[in-house]
């Protein structure tokens, strides 16, 4: 004799005929049942939904790993940010294999991580990184309600370096201007007249232009900018052809690779020093171009609110670039202060 099975839910549907057809889930919103009711079928199939739907017991730290990266909140990270914590927690898993994820609440377990930490003082942005991936980890066990605390809160970094001087200056931009290769011309100039990231700015596709504005679903932050795009740029970009997908290609026509174009940068950067007498283009990076774009849209009056409107960072974090990145050395901007204070006071 077949036990009641509790749960199930029950749905009656009236067909155009007006015959009337019961439908059997799982649960209410669940899987469709298949099989019969009230058959042994139909037991194992609900059993079977059960024992998928249930949420995989965590244990120990490795399984909160495990976890995270199936996670909804993993895959919604950008490529690079993934690939940062795969790395990261490759080291992890070294260090606390099958750890227990009770022991990580217990008293004691910041300072082993402290040490840890510390143990890759060598090389600080290493450390750091995987401090930030252990730290990620936990607030993810923290929002599925696995674990009460996070151990790294409150242990300091080790990097403090800053790139308070890495933007190019007239001269570096003169440089590229006047010798750089057209492809690698065009990603400098969209770089340093849109402010966008390199890899949303490499898969750019023509769809994504209408003729004055560019839009962007930024990969990082999956906000949505749109750019008006600066004439001189406007120039390049419609004298390009217009049979290919991308708008930006390699020197073969093709749609860059993260990798490809990092080694073209690269070489570009190589070349144009050796072709230099004096300038040389050492200390800055592509991605500064977008640390430039903020810095000279700063000097040129455009308030905060402006600028994080077309980066897609928040004020705050523009605020944060512009004060402790970028401008804490603008001798430029300071100077400005003096020269208006001496057309207004007489």
């Amino acid at each position: 004799m077949l036990v009641k099975l509790k749960g199930i839910h029950k749905v009656k549907r009236r067909l155009a005929s007006g015959e009337v057809r019961v439908h059997y889930y799982a649960w209410r919103g669940g899987p469709k049942m298949e099989a019969e009711p009230n058959t042994e079928s139909f037991a194992a199939e609900l059993l079977k939904h059960r024992a998928e739907s249930a949420p995989a017991e965590v244990k120990t730290l490795d399984d909160l790993i495990d976890t995270f990266q199936k996670s909804p909140a993993f895959s919604a990270l950008a490529e690079k940010t993934q690939d940062a914590h795969k790395h990261s927690f490759k080291e992890i898993r070294k260090e606390w294999p099958k750890l227990p994820l009770k022991l990580t609440q217990q008293r004691g377990m910041k300072a082993m991580i402290r040490k840890w930490h510390h143990t890759f003082s060598a090389n600080p942005r290493k450390a750091d990184q995987m401090l930030f991936s252990l730290s990620r980890v936990f607030t993810f066990g923290i929002d599925e309600e696995t674990i009460e605390k996070n151990p790294c809160t409150g242990i300091n970094r080790l990097y403090t370096g800053s790139r308070k001087e890495s933007v190019w200056t007239p001269e570096l931009i003169a440089l590229f201007r006047a010798k750089a290769k057209a492809h690698m011309l065009l990603a400098f100039e969209m770089a340093i007249h849109t402010g966008q990231r390199q890899g949303d700015l490499l898969s750019l596709t023509w769809k994504q232009y209408d003729g004055t504005h560019l839009s962007f679903q930024q990969g990082k932050t999956k906000k949505r900018v749109r750019v008006k795009v600066h004439s001189k740029l406007k120039a390049m970009i419609d004298a390009l052809p217009k049979d290919k997908m991308r708008i930006m290609n390699n020197s073969r026509g093709r749609p860059w690779t993260k990798d490809g174009f990092k080694t073209s940068w690269a070489k570009e950067c190589a070349r144009l020093n050796k072709e230099s007498d004096g300038v040389q283009i050492e200390g800055v990076t592509f991605h500064d171009l977008r640390g430039t774009f903020i810095t000279e849209r700063r000097r040129e009056g455009s308030t905060t609110e402006q600028i994080a409107s077309i980066t897609g960072h928040s004020i705050a974090e523009v605020g944060r670039v512009l004060e402790k990145h970028y401008l804490a050395t603008d001798q430029q901007t300071s100077d400005a202060v003096i020269l208006r204070m001496e057309k207004n006071i007489t």
